[in-house]
């Protein structure tokens, strides 16, 4: 009477577990054995992208066009001024040119400082506000990298970029007066000096732009809000502190002219290089060293305010 149904059943308790569980494929998929290159590796690999993002690296054309034509418009002046040496070395009155000309170390940050804010309006909210715009932060924060070390790589990369914006011109600008000069030594040892007052004033231009351009890209994720806020903060606190010295408030400008980037800048190169404040800063009678702590100290806030930023960013 049993044997019948031990069959049924069999068949029964065979099927169902295959019905119930299906079928397993193997894919291939494999864990990660190789060596974890930890968080350094991370930061600089951060740092290097954004650098190749401010001069449009890896990227389309049309994320080219800015930073080249910047760049190009940044080392015009001085390969003009080593073309017209070096006609000059020809006729014999080198030297005397090279005394003579506009272009020289001090001046040339002076002269490239409106194409530094426009090359930091075009590119800096590119940087965080594409990674915003995309979503990919949670993609980072997930990864070795912590929020401080993501906000700090994108600024020390956009910055380094900026040096090297500020400071190519200026090696052009060396090599040529050295190698064209008649006394190779002689060139070498009168120009020499001055590089430590180049390198410090760079520093402080794409520290104290490139922060404050960070900044405010940080705080949208829009484009064009970011680039406003980027010309606002560059162009704002100068037209305040000039309405304000106009109106006959001397003591209250000298504080403003400290919260405005171009003031603050044609100040410490005054300090570095060793000269006399502009004719248009006549009017501040403090000592010229307050110029490099309120650079220092913009800087510091700038940072402070990316940091906060990304601390508190919902992803």
């Amino acid at each position: 009477m049993t044997g019948p149904n031990l069959a049924p059943q069999s068949a029964a308790s065979t099927a169902s577990p295959t019905a119930r569980t299906g079928s397993i494929y193997d894919l291939g998929y494999r864990r990660y054995e190789g060596p974890r290159l930890g968080r350094a590796y991370a930061i600089r690999s951060l740092v290097v992208d954004t650098f190749r993002s401010a001069y449009g690296l890896g990227r389309g054309g049309r994320a080219k066009v800015a930073p080249i034509a910047l760049g190009a418009i940044a080392i015009l002046p001085a390969i003009v001024v080593v073309g017209a040496l070096t006609i000059a070395a020809r006729i014999g009155i080198q030297r005397e040119l090279a005394e003579a000309s506009p272009i020289s170390y001090d001046g040339y940050f002076k002269s490239i400082w409106p194409i530094i804010a426009l090359f930091c309006a075009a590119q800096a909210p590119e940087l965080f506000g594409r990674d915003q715009r995309h979503g990919v932060l949670a993609l980072y924060f997930a990864r070795a990298l912590r929020r401080s070390d993501y906000a700090l790589a994108r600024l020390a990369g956009f910055d380094l970029a900026l040096l090297a914006l500020l400071l190519f011109p200026q090696l052009i600008l060396f090599v040529g007066r050295v190698l064209l000069s008649t006394d190779i030594a002689a060139a070498v040892g009168e120009d020499l000096p001055k590089i430590p007052a180049i390198l410090g004033q760079a520093v402080i231009v794409a520290g104290l732009l490139g922060g404050l351009a960070m900044a405010a890209s940080a705080f949208s994720p829009r484009r064009a809000y970011a680039t406003a806020g980027i010309i606002a903060l560059f162009v704002v606190p100068g037209l305040v502190a000039s309405i304000v010295i106009q109106l006959g408030s001397s003591g209250v400008g000298n504080w403003l002219v400290l919260l405005s980037s171009g003031p603050v800048l044609d100040g410490t190169n005054a300090l570095f290089f060793g000269h006399a404040l502009p004719s248009d800063l006549f009017f501040f009678d403090m000592p010229v060293w307050w110029f490099l702590v309120a650079a220092i100290g913009e800087i510091g806030v700038s940072v402070g305010l990316i940091l906060r930023r990304f601390e508190r960013i919902a992803t």
